[in-house]
């Protein structure tokens, strides 16, 4: 008892209390952590993921035949205006009208069930994939993030009803939007053949990143990238041939190559901007048609001096590729340029998609410039540092690029010169503004 009233015994005592009162609903919150994981996370992940890569495979089915009607009718340059009309008068008669990805995202925050309804995503991903398989300039993580987020909404829907049937299932119920996020990681992880990547990209926001929104990431991404190793098995997105070193000289271009991806990127947001006003008056219907004629006219110029080779169509990763083998030389700054223009005008006139693939191959066409001047002996070193800086001053994050990289080219010797890179791209863009 007359311990009991020494301050500092008692503040002892009151602590011990507070660890012992905390100590049952710290496990509690545990256990239901590992439920939600093992029981609800993991099979979303890899259904989501599995369906995901059989959609991957149909899309570049389809773009194969729609390819080869172009070339049976000639017409192979005016396949982006097919699309582009295609997906607009899709967004104007299923009452949709311009969608964005960026701005979904940022009221998912508020109410994510309401914005990844199943039908209206489904309609977004139709549009995603009349836009990308005429070739019109877009990424393929864009329908894989709706198509992943409608179901992981749609997957909690369908808790929240059997849990009124069925109390016990109440233990499994995890927030709306940690289920959204899980899904979109792991159709991430599908697209990008990278789990780390998928899960980062999903859940770090304007360069933030927190614990609690991480883990059912990480727990779909790992589910989704099992389920689609049978479909793709483990070749990496960018297969990237030889080691490259690391010296001093190197970490000074990738520094300016940072400064080069900021002013990049901010000139492309200009752009595109630039280019919604004029485009904005016209009725969506037809908005699409207008731009594709203009992605038409930017398609010439690749049709006729690199035959074979889509500059401006597509996703840009065959432009990478290309890239890859050093041999593109002064002529990379003309692709800059090509696929910058064909990517801006093709979100501006109501084209839908992804933007991080873009802005990976734009990246990659910058580096590539930047090493047909300073020739750092290492052909293709610059171009993967490139697609890392671009992708962190567009879309505004830090970590998940030079994670992104280290996934899918497997090249550890990347990982410093893309992390100055991509620092200072990231910090540039926020400064700009």
């Amino acid at each position: 008892m007359v311990l009991n009233r020494i301050p500092g015994v008692e503040r002892a005592a009151a602590g011990l209390d507070r660890l012992q009162a905390g100590a049952k609903p710290t496990g509690l919150r545990l256990m239901a952590q590992v439920r939600q994981a093992g029981l609800v996370v993991l099979p979303l992940g890899a259904a989501v993921g599995f369906v995901t890569a059989l959609a991957l495979v149909g899309l570049l089915s389809l773009e194969q035949r729609v390819e080869a009607w172009g070339l049976r009718l000639h017409a192979l340059v005016l396949l982006p205006a097919v699309g582009m009309a295609l997906a607009t008068v899709w967004l104007s008669l299923s009452k949709l009208g311009t969608v964005s990805l960026p701005g979904d995202l940022l009221r998912a925050r508020q109410d994510p069930l309401g914005v990844f309804g199943f039908r209206t995503s489904l309609g977004k991903v139709l549009a995603c994939m009349l836009t990308i398989a005429f070739g019109g300039s877009a990424g393929t993580e864009g329908p894989g993030k709706w198509f992943g987020a409608a179901v992981g909404a749609q997957y909690c829907r369908l808790l929240r009803q059997v849990a009124r049937w069925i109390p016990p299932v109440r233990r499994l119920l995890a927030q709306p939007g940690l289920m959204v996020q899980a899904g979109s990681a792991a159709a991430l992880t599908a697209v990008f053949r990278a789990p780390v990547s998928g899960a980062l990209l999903a859940a770090e926001h304007g360069g933030d990143l927190r614990a609690d929104r991480l883990v059912p990431s990480l727990v779909a991404s790992a589910s989704a990238y099992l389920a689609i190793l049978p479909v793709f098995g483990l070749a990496p997105l960018l297969p990237v041939q030889g080691s490259f070193s690391l010296n001093a000289p190197l970490l000074g271009w990738a520094l300016l190559l940072g400064v080069l991806c900021a002013l990049g990127a901010r000139t492309f947001q200009g752009l595109q901007r630039l280019l919604a006003q004029p485009l904005g008056r016209i009725p969506l219907a037809w908005r699409g048609l207008v731009a594709g004629l203009g992605l038409v006219l930017l398609a010439l110029p690749g049709a006729w001096l690199w035959p074979g080779l889509s500059v401006t169509q597509g996703t840009g990763m065959g432009l990478v590729l290309h890239l890859l083998n050093g041999t593109a030389g002064l002529e990379a700054w003309a692709f800059l340029a090509l696929k910058l223009f064909a990517t801006a005008l093709t979100f501006a006139g109501g084209g839908v998609g992804g933007l991080w693939l873009p802005s990976i191959a734009l990246g990659a066409a910058m580096g590539s410039g930047l090493e047909a001047l300073v020739q750092t002996g290492q052909p293709g070193l610059l171009v993967m540092v490139g697609t890392a800086a671009f992708a962190a001053a567009t879309h505004r994050v830090m970590l998940v690029p030079v994670v992104f990289l280290a996934e899918t080219t497997g090249q550890a010797g990347l990982v410093v010169p893309a992390l100055v890179a991509t620092v200072v791209a990231f910090q540039a863009s926020r400064g700009a503004d």
